[in-house]
């Protein structure tokens, strides 16, 4: 979605079993387009109108979120430090990964998780009936058959990289969310403790769009974090 500021955009990152047609997503997206800013949504491997029937959770959508950098600068003329990255859930974890080293503008992540390995301690066992000293064993065969390493997907340390880097970064999460433990949120905090932090209450998982401070928080982030105007 074409803006009216040639010199910013944003790539919307959807979550797992999530797609680009999300409310939350759409309704964000509004929020930019307002803004004058080009809007990129698409859907991440596996989900929505991508090819692919597999998730790997962070780990192989980080290819996918690069993919949509390079077609925002060579078909669209933005060059990375004039785009910001703005993920939900997994697409948060995805956008934290894929930034680093990047020179992207800003990065937003919402609900994400900062360690998938102490996420999925809690949830395989849910998940697989298996008691959790199964888990390293579910791990390695991930590893071996479904080209999916847990062991890398920790985005604090991104978040730490991104901290050393200066890029701006805004860490939205809601106590109340009961799919990523909101100790994810302050893990991701700790290891960029210049980020801005938005703790909100009573909401639940990737439902801050519905807060009704979201859109002057949003902008008040990318105004400080001056997107386009170093370029």
């Amino acid at each position: 979605m074409p803006g009216d500021d040639s010199t910013r955009a944003v790539a919307l990152v959807h979550g797992l079993e999530g797609s680009k047609a999300d409310e939350h997503v759409l309704q964000t997206a509004s929020v930019y387009s307002e803004a004058g800013y080009s809007v990129l949504v698409f859907d991440l491997r596996g989900h929505g109108e991508s090819a692919g029937k597999r998730t790997t959770l962070g780990y192989q959508e980080v290819r996918d979120v690069q993919g949509a950098l390079s077609w925002l600068d060579e078909e669209r003329g933005f060059e990375p430090g004039e785009v910001v990255l703005h993920g939900w859930s997994m697409g948060g974890a995805t956008v934290l990964r894929s930034a680093p080293g990047t020179g992207v503008a800003a990065v937003v992540e919402e609900s994400g998780y900062a360690d998938l390995p102490l996420l999925l301690r809690d949830r395989l066992p849910e998940n697989s009936g298996l008691p959790s000293f199964f888990n390293p064993g579910i791990f390695l065969m991930a590893k071996l058959f479904l080209d999916l390493d847990p062991w890398v997907v920790r985005p604090e340390e991104d978040a730490a990289k991104l901290s050393e880097e200066g890029v701006p970064l805004l860490i939205v999460h809601s106590t109340d969310d009961e799919v990523v433990p909101f100790e994810h949120a302050e893990m991701l905090a700790a290891s960029y403790p210049d980020a801005e932090f938005w703790k909100i209450e009573g909401y639940g998982h990737v439902e801050a769009y519905s807060h009704p401070e979201y859109c002057q928080k949003l902008l008040d982030f990318l105004e400080r974090a001056e997107v386009g105007e170093a370029t």
